[in-house]
């Protein structure tokens, strides 16, 4: 079934997440952390009577929250997108009809075909088969307990992969734009025009780094025998998370610096006419233009060449840096 509808001011995508839970009368995040916290309940009333060191109930406890995290972050994204819809239209020069078929069409790719689908069951089976030996490791002796755990942990990779799918995708979508005629306004301010894609980018980046800080805190909890190549790739899932904020950006950063250079150099014939009419005839009216044409390139200098600016920058930095620095205390000087 076709739920990409969309009517004359909004489109309207529903995640497989979002969807799932969609006729429980709850809010869809309430619904997905009570979900996965039942399904942990069940976890920790079997292992009651194993003792917590060879349960490692805090772990499961923390990938449980990560899983219900992801389900709520694809819904989130999907959300930030939509309302993205809005200032596209201010910045993009294209027919509002075929922009508005082009944008529900990207959204639907990202979150209601069957690639999510499909890209969900190939990252349960990948994870499961490397998982399995680590799992051994930190289950008791208890076959129920095992294929459990095994089974819980096969769908939240399930729900990672269709998570990963849309976050690919997603990025693609600012590349695309560059394609398009794009128009750079002089006057830009936070949460408008194109930097309103840049605020949309860090709000999901932002999600995103929670569910990283809860795989940190299992991490952490994990007797992993290897703890220094726990630390690398945890390294590795922050600069992809920093990666998904800043490189589909890049594109829409250098149409915005064309535009600058473009902007500042047919500005200058104006600026050079004014400044050799003032020598020549220094009159409080020449002088009077020659000011206000200073203060144009003043406007023009200060012209953002980001869709965000460096306080977006440092957010996301903060909320990636201090969650590694964490785990490389805790993993590399613990006892």
């Amino acid at each position: 079934m076709n739920t990409t509808a969309y009517n004359e001011d909004t489109i309207n995508v529903k995640s497989y997440p979002e969807r799932i839970v969609s006729l429980i009368p709850l809010p869809s995040w309430l619904a997905w952390v009570i979900f996965w916290q039942l399904l942990f309940l069940i976890d920790y009333l079997i292992t009651l009577n194993v003792e917590d060191i060879h349960a490692h109930s805090m772990v499961f406890a923390c990938v449980s929250l990560f899983f219900a995290s992801l389900c709520i972050v694809t819904i989130y994204c999907s959300k930030v997108l939509i309302r993205l819809y809005p200032h596209l239209e201010r910045f993009i020069e294209e027919k509002k009809s075929t922009l508005k078929t082009w944008y529900a069409s990207k959204l639907k790719s990202c979150y209601e075909s069957y690639w999510p689908l499909i890209s969900g069951v190939v990252i349960s089976v990948a994870a499961v088969v490397s998982i399995y030996p680590l799992l051994v490791q930190l289950t008791p002796p208890i076959d129920f307990l095992f294929y459990y755990r095994l089974s819980y942990l096969a769908l939240g990779f399930f729900f990672l992969g269709v998570s990963i799918w849309a976050l690919i995708k997603v990025a693609l979508i600012p590349m695309e734009l560059t394609k398009m005629k794009v128009k750079v306004s002089i006057t830009q301010f936070s949460g408008n025009g194109l930097q309103a894609l840049g605020s949309s980018f860090l709000k999901m980046s932002l999600s995103i780094a929670v569910s990283f800080l809860l795989i940190v805190v299992a991490s952490i909890m994990a007797p992993f025998e290897n703890n220094l190549i726990v630390l690398i790739w945890l390294g590795l899932a922050a600069l992809l998370i920093f990666g998904f904020f800043l490189l589909p950006q890049i594109g829409i950063h250098r149409v915005m610096v064309n535009e600058k250079t473009n902007r500042m150099s047919n500005f200058t014939h104006h600026l050079e006419e004014a400044m050799d009419r003032t020598l020549k005839d220094p009159s409080a009216e020449n002088m009077q233009r020659l000011k206000e044409l200073f203060e144009v390139q003043n406007h023009l200098k200060e012209m953002n060449e980001w869709p965000f600016d460096l306080t977006s920058i440092w957010q996301l930095l903060t909320a990636l840096i201090i969650p590694i620095i964490l785990a490389a205390i805790e993993i590399l000087f613990k006892s």
